[in-house]
């Protein structure tokens, strides 16, 4: 593909956002997930939770834990694992591999129901829940009033972002970049570079990494940027085809920022000599973009990933 196919390719996804797609779950994965309620009788396929390499896991209980009360199945998996009196804390080995799932039970002693409950840590590529607090006793009012307020706010955020997203795909072409204030006479147009000698590319990457490019777009609120990244890549030979299905971009102590729009060229097939090209893009705070960081996409299964270390922006 050359200079000016990729450019075109990135306006229409970073600008226009008609071929992109909405990141999709595996599984729902969320930082700082609401509340689980433990019923009297609890479901028998359990919880998920959300774990990731490197990055520790709390569940935090309301009810007293006695000793061995948590069985972790596959224990020896892990670099850390403490027990407190009321929470348990897990620290993945990097070992580990997307989709993997790891049994916990819990058995609670004072004899109210219900007297145990069962979880599955499962490996996500990135993100990982870093506290789900798991709750046993009736709630008070003040505790619904306080999670109805962390829902309306919530709900003013998705309605924020909504109204961006609206804004965003408004208008097409140069009359959409120039109402987003991504195209100035004033410099606050698209700014790119080629990183491809520069980044670093992980010896358990899926498929083969060529030609990098970054690009940034400051915004009118001087305070964000939109930034995107392509990446050339090629299936290795006899692999199944290869869809990317999720990323994100990890910034200043290992926290994940998924990645909101990604456009791909086409499938990659198990023909090694036929390249793709995979687009990513993302708004973030100035202050998140100093300095390297490292990029992730995954497919379908999660377990086929590519890791770009040192991903840097103009």
């Amino acid at each position: 593909m050359s200079a000016s196919s990729v450019v075109a390719s990135l306006a229409l996804v970073l600008f226009v956002g008609t071929s992109a797609r909405a990141q999709p779950s595996l599984p729902e994965c969320e930082v700082s997930p609401p509340p689980i309620e433990l019923p009297e009788v609890p479901p028998s396929q359990g919880w998920e939770v959300c774990i990731s390499p490197g990055v520790s896991t709390t569940l935090r209980f309301d009810a007293p834990l006695p000793p061995g009360a948590v069985v972790l199945r596959g224990r020896e998996r892990f670099v850390d694992v403490l027990m407190g009196t009321h929470s348990f804390m897990v620290l993945p080995s990097a070992a580990l591999q997307p989709g993997e799932r790891f049994e916990v039970e819990v058995r609670f002693g004072d004899g109210s129901a219900p007297t145990n409950a069962t979880f599955w840590l499962v490996v996500h590529p990135a993100v990982a829940t870093h506290q789900v607090n798991v709750l046993r006793h009736p709630r008070t009012v003040e505790d619904y009033q306080r999670e109805n307020q962390a829902e309306r706010e919530k709900s003013q955020r998705l309605a924020r972002e909504m109204e961006r997203m609206r804004a965003e795909h408004g208008p097409g072409g140069l009359t959409g970049l120039i109402a987003n204030g991504w195209v100035t006479v004033l410099g606050k147009g698209v700014q790119a570079k080629s990183i491809g000698e520069s980044v670093t590319r992980a010896s358990t990457n899926a498929l083969k990494v060529y030609q990098v490019d970054s690009y940034r777009s400051n915004l009118v609120d001087v305070t964000k940027a939109r930034v995107a990244v392509a990446v050339e890549l090629k299936n290795r030979g006899g692999g199944q085809p290869w869809v990317v299905k999720g990323a994100a971009l990890m910034v200043l102590g290992g926290e994940a920022r998924s990645v909101s729009t990604f456009w791909q060229s086409e499938p990659l097939d198990s023909d090694a000599e036929k390249a793709g090209w995979v687009v990513v893009e993302l708004e973030l705070p100035v202050a998140e973009l100093q300095g390297p960081r490292t990029l992730k996409l995954w497919d379908e299964s999660g377990g086929r990933l590519v890791t770009l270390g040192n991903v840097t922006f103009p």
